[in-house]
């Protein structure tokens, strides 16, 4: 039972069902301890888990080893994050269909505060079409899915300079539709899903102007597809809320940035008389410092991932933005004692 106990001790379940599991294992084992060889009986243990567990185990192997490698450069250097992170992702499998097209999400996790989120899903083309799929891959080139190949983008504009081929897009919004969408970005690495799907990572974030009293009810859908009978969109599983950290600075109240691993989110407003000829730049990120206890690390460093920005107040004298960026790597909060951003501290 040694290859059982060293597979079952990697599984994520409550105490007590974890002791219940192997208990019940090991007696059936031992029932038939006389009549079976040792595969024989680790091939019982093992169906017996998944029968038991259903589609836990896929969805935690599917989390644990694929999930952070799309969207994190040290996914599998952070156990205590991902771990946080297992905990609170979704792993209902929910699937949308029609005669061309066939997605299925693997795992969703939305951060309400910060109106940001990460979904794993599978994709496959049904029928070869004039259509496809732009990607990015880690080093943020783009890359072009069809049904029965995988081409790099520059190659793929030369053979669609007359724009035969329609571009397919993944858009995440609100079921009542007043949540204004950002920015929906795709990722591929090269892996293929255990259903033969393209494994395709999607980052989405949005803005409304009001806080949320509750967490809408999110719905996923492909467009661009000819969906007239809405047959590819689907209803994204509930996930656990992402745990966020809000700093304020300590010059202005009002100017705040909140962080959790996904990400940050700025709001900050910028006077006109100062700043009118640069009101926004993306280069303040590159003063931005998470200050620590034995060092300070500059944000654009380590993450090179996208921003977005909205404005959400304009008055004589000064402008409101509400900024949102994605981190690609995975960052300890608990670990930042403040932040720098333009000669302002930002403080707990």
């Amino acid at each position: 039972m040694n290859k059982f106990n060293e597979m079952i001790d990697h599984m994520q379940m409550p105490k007590e069902q974890y002791e219940q599991l192997k208990a019940d294992l090991i007696q059936q084992t031992e029932a038939k301890r006389n009549t079976r060889t040792v595969w024989q009986r680790y091939a019982v243990a093992a169906a017996l888990a998944i029968c038991l567990l259903g589609t836990t185990v896929t969805a935690y192997a599917a989390v644990r080893y694929q999930w952070f490698q799309l969207f994190f450069d040290n996914g599998n250097q952070e156990a205590e994050l991902t771990e946080e992170f297992l905990a609170k992702a979704s792993t209902e499998t929910v699937t949308a269909e029609n005669d061309k097209y066939q997605y299925t999400v693997l795992n969703h996790l939305y951060s309400e505060e910060q109106q940001m989120g990460l979904i794993l899903c599978s994709f496959h083309f049904l029928k070869e079409d004039n259509t496809h799929l732009n990607v990015l891959d880690r080093e943020y080139n783009t890359i072009v899915l069809k049904k029965n190949r995988v081409v790099d983008g520059e190659t793929f504009q030369l053979e669609n300079a007359k724009g035969a081929d329609r571009d397919l897009s993944f858009r995440v919004k609100s079921e009542n539709g007043k949540e204004m969408v950002s920015a929906t970005m795709m990722y591929f690495t090269g892996e293929m899903a255990e259903d033969g799907g393209y494994l395709i990572g999607i980052r989405y974030n949005f803005a409304v102007e009001k806080k949320m009293q509750q967490i809408p009810q999110l719905v996923m859908a492909l467009e661009n597809a000819g969906d007239i009978e809405k047959k590819l969109r689907v209803s994204l599983p509930q996930s656990g809320d992402v745990a966020c950290t809000r700093f304020v600075s300590e010059k202005k109240t009002e100017n705040a940035i909140v962080i959790s691993p996904l990400g940050m989110t700025l709001t900050i407003a910028i006077d006109k008389k100062k700043d009118y000829q640069n009101m926004l730049d993306y280069e303040i990120f590159e003063d931005l410092k998470l200050v620590m206890a034995d060092h300070s690390k500059p944000v654009n460093d380590s993450w090179k991932g996208y921003s977005t920005s909205i404005l959400t107040g304009d008055s004589q004298t000064e402008q409101t933005w509400y900024i949102q960026k994605e981190f690609t790597n995975l960052v300890d909060v608990s670990q930042i004692d403040y932040i720098e951003l333009d000669g302002e501290k930002y403080c707990r």
